[in-house]
């Protein structure tokens, strides 16, 4: 018996401009795509800030030796920063991985349109997520979001609402994983500030 090998993402999308598509398998294939550029930009920030920092917790160490504690607090309140920022992004980046695991699946398999409605929900709530911390990110998502919703019928997205609202379970089950995942990371990730210069309100911990 023969074997038929499933045609991938990448050969789908090859195709994309030169065959008839199912306009809804099109858009989700374009989606896709985006939300494959996203993630892997996503992970450039991540680096970037994970060697930020590596660099400023190094001067906290150094502060301290010096007795300088005033300025490792001044170092310590950046690092909390970019770690709030960093979490906000490893959250994303789960999500966005689930959504775009669950589009290939659509686009590969097939399935009903209405399966494409929880990688929405889940897309609408990184985008919102996004806009605050990696503007440009938000912007190439928006377009993802719109050629699902299109795609679906449910018309162009309305980033000013609530984007939580509404949400059904299954995306909302999905970013609550997303942030069990993301505090996992952070402290596998990033190590442990003293104590004595934690910022005010700021967990001790990396999260």
């Amino acid at each position: 018996m023969s074997y038929r090998r499933e045609e991938t993402v990448g050969e789908k999308l090859r195709k994309l401009f030169t065959n008839d598509k199912d306009p809804v398998e099109k858009k989700a294939i374009i989606a896709q795509y985006r939300i494959k550029t996203a993630i892997g930009r996503i992970n450039n920030y991540l680096e970037k800030l994970s060697e930020r920092d590596r660099e400023l917790f190094e001067m906290i160490v150094e502060s301290l030796t010096k007795k300088d504690e005033l300025r490792a607090k001044m170092y310590a309140k950046e690092v909390a920063e970019i770690r709030k920022v960093s979490k906000q992004l490893l959250t994303v980046q789960y999500a966005l991985e689930h959504a775009a695991l669950k589009l290939e699946t659509f686009i590969i398999y097939g399935g009903a349109v209405n399966e494409v409605a929880p990688v929405l929900g889940v897309m609408k709530e990184a985008v919102n997520i996004l806009r605050g911390v990696a503007p440009d990110i938000w912007i190439d998502l928006q377009y993802a979001v719109r050629e699902l919703e299109t795609a679906v019928g449910a018309g162009i997205v309305d980033l000013t609402t609530d984007i939580g609202v509404g949400m059904d379970s299954e995306a909302k089950k999905v970013l609550e994983e997303a942030k069990i995942v993301a505090e996992q990371k952070m402290k596998e990730k990033f190590a442990e500030l003293p104590k004595a210069i934690v910022p005010e309100g700021e967990s001790v911990k990396s999260g």
